[in-house]
């Protein structure tokens, strides 16, 4: 069964709003952030925001936004039959995503503070780049479906 059809269509109109999308961006390096300070209330709020952040709001009016589109190319990319760990873009870029972030927390856990900002860096640049390329996916084939 695909992870669309597992998530729902509430899921996804929900998760396409722009609130969703740009407030869940920096949730990684917070959550660096409270691991390398140790604060646990940080940490354990900002998985609980992680975890409830897709339902939290309201399907937007538009889904004109670049965050919101870059949601439905997800979907559209996922409904395709693509798998979100693969070895073509943008899979390889969550790939790349996950090993820096662990990186990242690696670096956080052991408050060493080059190896946490590295690993943050470059797993949010690969979260930046992977939706860009899901905006693009989206514009370019959303069109046709129509």
């Amino acid at each position: 069964m695909a992870i669309t059809n597992v998530l729902g269509e509430d899921f996804w109109a929900r998760h396409t709003n722009p609130w969703s999308g740009y407030t869940r961006l920096p949730m990684g390096p917070v959550l660096l952030l409270g691991l390398y300070r140790r604060d646990w209330r940080m940490v354990g709020l900002t998985l609980l925001y992680v975890v409830i952040n897709p339902v939290l709001f309201p399907e937007p009016e538009t889904k004109d936004a670049w965050i919101s589109r870059s949601v439905l190319g997800e979907q559209l990319w996922l409904e395709d039959g693509h798998e979100v760990f693969e070895a073509s873009l943008p899979g390889a870029l969550n790939v790349l995503n996950a090993v820096a972030y662990f990186y990242g927390l690696y670096g956080a856990y052991k408050r060493n503070p080059r190896v946490t900002a590295l690993g943050g860096g470059v797993a949010l640049t690969c979260k930046l780049v992977y939706l860009h390329i899901l905006v693009k996916y989206y514009d370019e084939n959303a069109r046709n479906r129509k």
